[in-house]
């Protein structure tokens, strides 16, 4: 907790309000997520225990519970009263506390992020004389505190 007039006097000067523009800036980009990341409805479905998204793109997708990390032992009556966030870009279970983005639950059902993982892990002769030739030079530069 800040104790002195002086403390908080610094900590405000640091700080500035965000401009009409910027704010109109920010709006426009959350719009822009929300149509391209969001959903547009969400349903658990008991009797086949699945999840079904429809995402703002129209393309609808059925998930099973059992494969959605952290649902794999909820009960069916936790998971019937899913919603979706207020910018769509998220389900939201009231009853567990848990909330999933669309777009990373997508990706870890449809195992993306361990694949870009191992793409990104890949070796070739080209990246070794890319590394070799970025260490003659004196490797990555170090980072800048502004």
């Amino acid at each position: 907790m800040l104790g002195s007039v002086e403390q908080m006097a610094s900590v405000k000067k640091r700080f500035r309000a965000s401009t009409d523009a910027e704010l109109a800036v920010a709006s426009a980009r959350g719009r822009a997520e929300m149509l391209r990341d969001g959903a547009r409805a969400v349903k658990y479905y008991p009797r086949v225990d699945e999840l079904e998204i429809i995402l703002n793109t129209g393309v609808v997708v059925r998930i099973p519970r059992g494969i959605i990390p952290g649902l794999e032992s909820a009960s069916p009556k936790d998971l019937k009263h899913v919603s979706l966030s207020p910018m769509t870009t998220s389900l939201r279970f009231e009853a567990l506390d848990a909330d999933y983005a669309v777009q990373g639950l997508l990706r870890k059902v449809m195992g993306l992020n361990e694949q870009q993982r191992a793409a990104g892990a890949a070796t070739s002769e080209a990246k070794r004389a890319a590394a070799v030739a970025n260490g003659k030079r004196g490797g990555r530069r170090k980072a800048v505190n502004v």
